[in-house]
């Protein structure tokens, strides 16, 4: 929409966009449903893919329906206005609850020690960056995974929030970070949960405190550094 309103060349180019159940804003995770939208493909390169898509798999049946009541919400000529303020206020609340969220999160973590993260902006998501000490490498290596994923099974341990290592996502060698939702609810519940891990965040660093290898960067090298905070 956004790119079909620009000027030529911009509304000529090639844009792909991917739309899921559970990873929309809606969030119904668990089911298995989404689809692919294609703007100013080229003919040979989107025959291509009808042609892969033609050979795999499709959702489930429940995953399509799911789909549907998704991308065909209740409208004022086929539903009763009750049904169709409902839907709406349930999206508006659903949309303005994940800011509300975003917001503790980002806030959080820019809090704690030795963690930095951009703000959330566009996901239910945050990537921030750790910066651990040579003992928290070590310890990490004694036992043969790596240092972000080391903090992110004491997390674990101590904490019961679980975190993805960003090692997993691909990130800049010599830096480390986890990937973190805003998903708990209610928002009460959320905080607890961030008191708890700003708590472990401390006895983590407390404990592999010896040599921490960081040195504050400059505006570009933070930029750089950081994973981007939507998926």
């Amino acid at each position: 929409k956004v790119m079909n309103k620009m000027p030529a060349p911009y509304n000529q180019c090639e844009l792909i966009s991917f739309h899921s159940a559970s990873k929309g804003y809606m969030g119904e995770c668990g089911f298995r449903g989404g689809f692919m939208e294609a703007h100013n493909i080229d003919p040979e390169v989107y025959a291509q893919i009808y042609k892969l898509k033609t050979i795999s798999l499709c959702s489930n049946t429940v995953g399509q329906v799911i789909m549907d009541m998704i991308v065909n919400p209740p409208n004022r000529d086929e539903n009763s206005l009750e049904v169709v303020e409902r839907h709406e206020k349930e999206v508006f609340d659903l949309l303005n609850s994940l800011k509300v969220r975003a917001n503790i999160v980002t806030e959080y973590l820019n809090r704690m020690s030795n963690v930095e993260s951009n703000e959330i902006e566009g996901a239910m998501y945050a990537f921030p960056r750790i910066h651990l000490s040579k003992s928290a490498e070590e310890e990490a290596q004694r036992r043969n995974i790596k240092p972000d994923a080391l903090y992110c099974f004491e997390a674990l341990e101590k904490t019961g929030v679980v975190t993805v290592p960003g090692s997993g996502f691909g990130q800049i060698e010599g830096t480390h970070h986890f990937r973190i939702t805003n998903l708990i609810l209610p928002e009460s519940q959320l905080r607890e949960s961030l008191e708890r891990f700003t708590q472990f965040n401390e006895e983590f660093h407390n404990k592999y405190k010896c040599c921490l290898l960081y040195t504050s960067p400059s505006p570009r090298d933070r930029q750089k550094s950081r994973m981007p905070s939507s998926a």
